[in-house]
């Protein structure tokens, strides 16, 4: 399909244009003077959305407003239904992200359970987004926060004992003693071989009920299965079974019980006004709150019938597990909501149904759902006015010319000169952003902080002007871990490469305390300001655990290959081949020579000196 040129269309002509629209599903398009797509929508007829914006100009709420006083072009999309303008209309907007279109944020806040269906023994993973390139593996979620998914995790492997250990089966079954967790009682010991796979499809099959909250339907299974272990005398697997229907019945009681066991929604709440808002999603499974869920949006987006309609979409078209239902609030219903139970329903699956509940418990949790929407935003908008003006006190004690909304710091961590790495962490608007963190290895004789810094940021720096979009934007403010020569080697990489960001070190005291921040001649207290001492502690802190964590994997990294590499005919390459297909050194030790010389870039006599290493080294051991 040809790409649409827009123009800059004056009000008449845009009008006419509006006017000549069809009467039919599809999908509308709003162009900015200079190109940019403004907002994407939806409609069952074309015609008469689009032009009830430029009719009712005056008549609507201030963002709208605004939207419609910038609109310089507009372009449609007609399709076959409204099913499909629905889908057309959520991939628009995760393609464009228009300004006044709600914008989900980054998956990567709203991580998901992934459940390997794809491995012969699956085992559950924390996974940042789902892969659409594997249909076969299993996800739950999403979660609302990345803690939320490590204990539903380590809850399941608890009380369905699968392994978290690194062994691939059903190649290591037999192969070693097993470990610490199985002879605790804690993992069901597949490396032993004591379980079958039909046991343990069995034990996935109870994984899959437990994360749809189906506690009721497990714990009949678990009681049918003890009932038969008691009658056959095996009285300790009828013990196990007996705590973990004990265990089910306690998480269950522990959550907050709102209606019948039956009762399995999404309810939806929403707060907006001129500043921005928030839409709250309650998840009630088994007549139980299990997860509360916050989605911000800022002082341009819109909040209508129609984009909450799109963020539907975002969050559950193809989600693995289903609520039965969703409960939302009046105003944030409209035609746009009926074609939604069609393009959610899963195939084979019940159709999801939405309602508007008037009365009762569902009022009662439509309620809740937005007082935690508006408790949300408030407390968000508190936090973000703390934050500025902590950049305020900043910026007027460093006499910066901007407020520094980016800033990012600089450290330097080593063991010896082996392992040395530049962490550089980022921080916008007071908080950290993690996803633009990075990391630079670096190699030299001896340990220098000077002259590593000057090396890591003149590479930052490069690849910023060579236009990598990782890179940029430049900071407002360097923050350097450190004192007036760490200074002076940043501020020498940014005259190399003819740049001016200002730039500061964070001095410690004796008591490994920020005490002031220097700019190489004159030294800054920050000891008369708590928020900002705090502020700068912070990054100090947070630069130093990022700069410690990046060189640990480094030196742990060269310490596996130094011990492949003492083998004949292994080098370094070789070293992190084998570390890369096998995991860990003790997976190559176990390893038997045709499963080595299988290996990418392993030759068959690599594959001999590899094993008559390690089992030359133990028939020694046993000869000693």
């Amino acid at each position: 399909m040809k790409e649409y040129v827009p123009q800059i269309l004056k009000y008449e002509d845009l009008l006419e244009k509006v006017k000549s629209l069809p009467a039919l599903p599809g999908v509308y398009l709003y162009y900015g003077e200079k190109g940019n797509i403004l907002y994407v929508g939806k409609s069952r007829n074309l015609k008469n959305r689009v032009l009830s914006y430029f009719q009712n100009r005056g008549k609507h709420n201030a963002k709208t407003e605004r939207l419609v006083r910038s609109i310089c072009d507009l372009q449609t999309i007609v399709t076959s239904s409204e099913a499909e303008a629905l889908i057309l209309e959520n991939e628009k907007i995760k393609l464009h992200q228009p300004k006044y279109n709600i914008r989900l944020k980054d998956d990567k806040d709203y991580p998901y359970i992934r459940l390997s269906l794809s491995e012969a023994y699956p085992r559950l993973s924390f996974a940042r987004r789902r892969d659409p390139r594997n249909t076969k593996d299993r996800y739950f979620g999403p979660f609302s926060s990345s803690g939320a998914v490590r204990s539903a995790i380590d809850t399941a492997n608890k009380l369905f004992l699968l392994p978290t250990c690194k062994k691939q089966f059903p190649r290591d079954i037999g192969k070693g003693r097993p470990c610490l967790y199985h002879y605790l009682g804690k993992c069901v010991g597949v490396c032993t071989g004591s379980i079958t796979p039909e046991e343990y499809e069995e034990r996935i099959r109870q994984v899959i009920l437990f994360f749809r909250h189906d506690h009721k339907k497990i714990v009949s299974l678990l009681t049918e299965e003890m009932e038969k272990a008691a009658e056959n005398m095996e009285f300790e697997r009828a013990g196990e079974l007996r705590d973990k229907i004990r265990a089910l019945q306690a998480l269950s009681g522990n959550r907050q019980v709102v209606r019948d066991l039956h009762f399995d929604a999404d309810v939806f709440g929403a707060f907006a006004d001129e500043l921005g808002g928030c839409i709250n999603v309650l998840s009630v499974r088994e007549g139980s709150v299990v997860d509360s869920t916050n989605f911000h949006f800022g002082a341009d987006e819109i909040i209508s019938p129609e984009s909450f309609a799109a963020l539907l979409v975002s969050l559950y078209r193809g989600r693995e597990m289903m609520p039965r239902e969703f409960l939302i609030p009046k105003e944030l219903w409209g035609e746009e909501t009926d074609v939604l139970s069609q393009v959610l329903t899963r195939p084979g699956e019940a159709k999801l149904r939405l309602r508007i509940p008037e009365r009762g418990e569902g009022r009662g949790l439509l309620q809740m759902a937005e007082d935690n929407a508006k408790a949300a935003a408030l407390h968000r908008r508190a936090q973000f006015e703390k934050d500025e003006k902590v950049l305020v006190s900043l910026a007027t004690l460093l006499s910066l010319e901007v407020l520094p909304e980016r800033i990012e710091s600089i450290d330097i961590s080593n063991s010896g000169a082996s392992a040395i790495s530049a962490g550089i962490i980022a921080i916008e608007k007071g908080r950290f952003l993690k996803k633009a963190y990075k990391s630079f290895s670096i190699e030299r004789e001896a340990p220098d902080d000077p002259a590593c810094m000057y090396e890591a940021i003149s590479r930052r720096l490069r690849r910023y002007l060579d236009g990598d979009a990782s890179f940029s934007p430049l900071p407002d403010l360097f923050l350097v871990d450190g004192a007036a020569a760490q200074v002076a080697a940043v501020k020498r990489a940014l005259s190399d490469a003819a740049l001016s960001v200002p730039v500061f070190g964070m001095v410690k005291d004796a008591f490994h305390k920020t005490r002031c921040l220097t700019d190489g001649e004159h030294d800054i207290s920050i000891a008369h300001d708590a928020a900002l001492f705090q502020f700068i502690y912070g990054i100090q802190e947070e630069v130093h655990r990022f700069s410690l964590s990046r060189m640990d994997v480094r030196r742990r990294k060269s310490v596996k290959t130094s011990s492949l590499t003492a083998i004949a005919g292994i080098g370094e390459k070789k070293a992190s081949l084998l570390l890369k297909q096998l995991g860990s050194v003790k997976a190559v030790r176990g390893a038997t020579r045709e499963e080595l010389a299988a290996l990418k870039g392993i030759s068959e006599r690599d594959a001999a000196c590899i094993y008559d290493y390690y089992h030359k080294k133990e028939n020694e051991d046993e000869a000693i």
